[in-house]
């Protein structure tokens, strides 16, 4: 997969260095000489220096043929742009966003990024995340409001332990993913059955995620 990277920020930096790790062909596009340098010397030639709004820059870095682009900036207003430009100019296929100011997530959606993560969401998320009891952590936002990617652990004393995953009753539109085993990944067939400390990742509605949470963890 071809990833294009605007932006070498701390997590556009981290996100290229496990994307090329993961064997994907990734690009950055970065402004500053400085970061340009420091990307090609520690991860070879994956720096382009050029600004990622720029349609000049974005062509020669081969946005037409992207079959991703993250805009990891940190100015949520380059982001925007330079995902409008590589799918209403370049028509690429999915585009994701970095947002530091949650106020503009809305603004993301209506105007067609595929995908938006919210930093201060996720930093909040993962305090959540550590608080006893606590074992839901929504992932990201699919796209539209209504859509909500999410992780929840299955508690020791849940009643859906021991069950077969057929067997549990699911709100009428979330379906799980994946299950995650202490043995390892697992798909969702019917006939696993689970257990506790079992890693669900699912897709739901917004409005259903209290009900899916209280069904997978209720007692």
């Amino acid at each position: 997969m071809y990833i294009l990277v605007i932006g070498c920020s701390k997590i556009g930096y981290h996100l290229t260095k496990a994307l090329l790790a993961s064997s994907h062909e990734v690009v950055v596009v970065e402004k500053n000489r400085a970061r340009c340098d420091l990307l090609t010397e520690e991860l070879g030639s994956v720096a382009l220096q050029g600004d990622g709004t720029d349609q000049t820059v974005l062509r020669k870095a081969g946005a037409s043929r992207a079959d991703v682009v993250v805009a990891a900036t940190n100015r949520d207003d380059t982001n925007l742009v330079a995902c409008q430009v590589a799918k209403h100019v370049f028509h690429a296929p999915s585009t994701m966003a970095l947002i530091k100011d949650p106020r503009n997530e809305p603004v993301f959606q209506i105007l067609g990024v595929d995908a938006v993560v919210n930093s201060t969401h996720l930093v909040l998320e993962n305090l959540e995340e550590r608080i006893p009891g606590r074992t839901l952590l929504r992932l990201m936002n699919l796209g539209t409001p209504a859509m909500q990617l999410v992780s929840i652990t299955i508690p020791d004393d849940a009643t859906v332990v021991g069950k077969r995953l057929g067997d549990v009753e699911l709100p009428p539109r979330s379906f799980i993913s994946v299950v995650v085993k202490k043995s390892g990944v697992e798909r969702p067939t019917g006939d696993l059955v689970l257990e506790a400390d079992d890693g669900i990742i699912a897709v739901t509605p917004g409005t259903d995620e209290q009900t899916l949470y209280d069904i997978l963890t209720g007692t």
